[in-house]
């Protein structure tokens, strides 16, 4: 449902340090806000006058898309008065807010994988809004000793034939500092020379300290401002955060797109806030320099404080309102059982310990720092540094770090392919051909599984899928003229191609080009191997979860997205229960038997149960996995975002940060070898399913049972209602292709399952999750 490009985004590390400031005040919990990248002033009373009255005036229908007359007026004006530059009516654009600005920029300006540098710290937004257009950023790390400044040293080392644009931030969020003159100069001049577009974010340009004087990039000469786009606002300056006024002030060739890419997107800024903004810029200024007075009043003290504190540097700001003081000595520290490894788990102990909220510095690019906003009260920032000064005192050296040497592959794609599942044998004969070709000698993998009787052959060119495939399943016997029942062609890198599958069911052949994902070639096999054996064996190939209880076996049968592997790992807890399998089983029927066997030598676990059962993370250090998230830019699981990730704490993986990361575990590892069979007679069927206001279990007579199980209809809960009804015919993804032939066979076959056992449909909405455990164990 999401798109590939929200999967390269990251959620913010400022919102997720917010989310939990305000549950812990929703608490009662007294939380001082130091994260805040806003002035904590009033919006000046002329300016929001102004507002007023447009409202009055009723101005409140739709203005100009790229800003009124009277607002592009009034910020040439500031502009010629301030800073000597001249601009037209068609080189300035309004919109609702610099970030609103910079981001129509970006999608003018960049084209696929043209790159941006972006010196770091940077704010936290360029390198996402990069991304989002497909371009790319390059991060140039900048040193404390520079003043966080960009020397043309390290601009000129990352310039390449690629290279579009840079950014520069004067004054900087999040380090304060700022450029003279002669150094800006510099690096404008080169990157002018190199035909870059230079994006010149000055939006704290007001906000400045001491001796301090502001220079605009495109006053240094008519060649940088032909290059230059200006991106400002009145959020800053003017204590203006919520009126959302932004503005671009550059070429006009650049501001005519960004209209246009506008039009279609937000069309015109607020109407009252434009007025209010006329105001702002065109009225007297002396509320700045009130303002900026006690922002450096604040400065002074928070940095005296923060000074105190031992084997911490903070470089002095020269603008804007924040303190980024290098925090990385106390990296390898504890109190209380946390452990400390970076700048979010140090602000995490901050919020948690001293209820002081701050920002890592790992969102701006610069983890041995943390930002400290001083945009709030003297008294606040008085309590909020002894808090900080106290709960560092507390903090001792911890033992070093070891990083596990973790068996992870990531794989492309990380999920299922795309696949027509009912091509004729000329078209697979087309196929293999094409995938034999693109197999050499020197990277191809053969091998036979035997998989309940049944023989599947794979033949890839990736060693991953080689590797899981021999770990995942039982060897067939090494005879030369041996005949697979069925073949996997699995080959990556194949020209022209993209990540598409087919498969044969009249030849029992599959072909998956350009993908390692091993997830669908497992799915292949289970799917092929139940075909042949309902046919050639008379054994019925079933998705569920099986227990055993004292020879008394449970399947627990489901779809995606119920709780399936969650509940089966509860009943596990149960010192009784043992497991046979948890996802598959092939079941014979003799007489009024049904006996379920497991055909995976490994099994094929989802790594984000470790989040609710931390034990099975300690199994996974050891096994083999795939799709592990390693990084924060590798998360994928977008329900989990705003919950605690180890990875912010300083661990090197998180197994929930992605829904299709897998490990292959060994049965023995979980329990000893005892708590494991490998058959187990059927007694019981339960069928997960959500309904509000059903009864919590229903036992149900063989024909309501398979009538219930042919439909596969479920609904899920989503947020405060259900999702609608969808539907997976008999709760198993793995079956291939579609028939009446087909359909007849598994309700051929289930009718025999359900006549030999006892089925109950258990309802997850009536049962809280911990009392599972023990309603399903009263059901064999």
């Amino acid at each position: 449902m999401i798109s590939n490009r929200i999967g390269r985004l990251e959620l913010s590390p400022t919102l997720r340090i917010n989310a939990k400031a305000k549950a812990m005040k929703a608490d009662g919990v007294d939380v001082i806000d130091f994260s805040v990248g806003e002035p904590d002033f009033p919006t000046p009373t002329d300016i929001k006058n102004a507002g007023k009255k447009a409202i009055d005036d009723n101005f409140t229908k739709y203005t100009a898309n790229d800003g009124i007359p009277e607002l592009k007026a009034a910020i040439r004006a500031r502009m010629k008065e301030d800073h000597g530059l001249e601009y037209s009516n068609k080189e300035v654009i309004v919109s609702s807010g610099a970030k609103h600005s910079l981001y129509n920029l970006m999608v003018a300006i960049l084209n696929r994988d043209e790159e941006v540098i972006i010196p770091a710290p940077y704010w936290v937004s360029y390198p996402q809004q990069v991304l989002m257009v497909k371009g790319k950023p390059v991060i140039v790390p900048t040193k404390e000793e520079n003043g966080f400044c960009l020397t043309p040293e390290e601009l000129k080392a990352n310039l390449n034939f690629n290279t579009k644009a840079i950014i520069i931030n004067n004054p900087s969020n999040p380090t304060g500092s700022a450029y003279t003159r002669d150094q800006l100069k510099e690096i404008c001049e080169i990157a002018a020379a190199e035909g870059l577009i230079i994006i010149a974010d000055e939006i704290y340009e007001k906000v400045i300290y001491d001796d301090y004087r502001f220079t605009s990039v495109a006053s240094l000469g008519d060649r940088i401002k032909e290059k230059t786009v200006i991106i400002n606002g009145v959020s800053k300056s003017y204590s203006m955060t919520g009126w959302r006024i932004g503005y671009a002030a550059g070429p006009a060739e650049i501001i005519s797109a960004m209209a246009i890419i506008q039009s279609h997107t937000t069309s015109n800024a607020n109407s009252i806030a434009q007025k209010a903004a006329v105001e702002a810029l065109s009225g007297h200024q002396s509320e700045i320099n009130r303002m900026v007075a006690e922002f450096q009043t604040r400065r002074n003290y928070m940095l005296s404080k923060l000074n105190r504190i031992p084997d911490i540097s903070c470089h002095q700001p020269q603008g804007a309102f924040y303190l980024f003081p290098n925090t990385s000595a106390y990296y390898n520290t504890e109190f209380g059982g946390m452990k400390i490894r970076n700048s979010y788990g140090l602000c995490y102990y901050l919020l948690k310990e001293a209820a002081v909220a701050l920002v890592p510095g790992s969102a701006f690019g610069a983890d041995d720092n943390i930002r400290l906003s001083y945009a709030t009260s003297m008294d606040k920032i008085e309590e909020g540094t002894d808090r900080i000064i106290e709960a560092m005192a507390k903090l001792t050296e911890s033992p070093k770090y070891k990083r596990v040497a973790m068996q992870n592959v990531m794989t492309h794609p990380r999920s299922n392919v795309e696949m027509d599942t009912a091509i004729s044998v000329d078209e697979r004969d087309a196929l293999v051909q094409e995938a034999e070709a693109n197999l050499p000698f020197d990277r191809y993998f053969e091998w036979n599984a035997n998989i309940n009787g049944i023989i599947i052959q794979l033949r890839t060119n990736v060693p991953h899928l080689y590797d899981f495939w021999v770990e995942n399943w039982y060897p067939a016997q090494l005879e030369s003229d041996l005949e697979p029942h069925g073949i996997i062609y699995a080959v990556d890198g194949v020209p022209g191609r993209t990540s598409y599958g087919y498969y044969c069911p009249e030849m029992r052949t599959a072909i998956l080009f350009n993908t390692s994902y091993y997830g669908q070639v497992r799915s292949l096999a289970l799917g092929m191997v139940a075909q042949a054996s309902e046919r050639l064996l008379d054994v019925h190939g079933v998705r569920a979860a099986c227990v055993d209880y004292n020879g008394r076996g449970l399947a627990l049968i489901g779809p995606r997205g119920l709780k399936r592997g969650s509940s089966f790992i509860r009943l596990l807890e149960d010192e009784k229960a043992r497991f046979l399998t948890n996802d598959w089983a092939f079941v014979r029927y003799r007489g009024n038997e049904a006996i379920a066997d497991a055909p995976e030598r490994k099994f094929y676990f989802k790594t984000n149960i470790a989040q609710n059962f931390p034990h099975y993370g300690r199994i996974f250090d050891r096994s083999k996995c795939e799709n592990v998230v390693t990084t924060r830019a590798d998360w994928t699981n977008m329900k989990e975002l705003v919950d605690e990730c180890p990875l912010d704490l300083g661990e090197p993986y998180c197994y929930w940060g992605s829904t299709d990361s897998r490990a292959l575990v060994d049965p023995a590892w979980i329990g000893g070898p005892n708590k494991y069979v490998k058959r187990s007679h059927l007694h019981s069927v339960v069928m997960l399913h959500y309904e509000p206001n059903a009864p919590a279990v229903e036992k149900l007579s063989v024909e309501g049972a398979l009538d219930f199980i042919t439909a596969g209809k479920y609904r899920l809960p989503s947020g405060a209602g259900m999702t609608p009804y969808k539907e997976q015919p008999f709760f198993n993804p793995y079956i291939l292709g579609s028939s009446v032939d087909q359909e007849d066979l598994q309700r051929r076959n289930f009718h025999q399952l359900f006549r030999v056992t006892n089925a109950y449909k258990v309802n997850i909405a009536s049962i809280p999750l911990e009392a599972l455990k023990a309603r399903l164990r009263e059901l064999v």
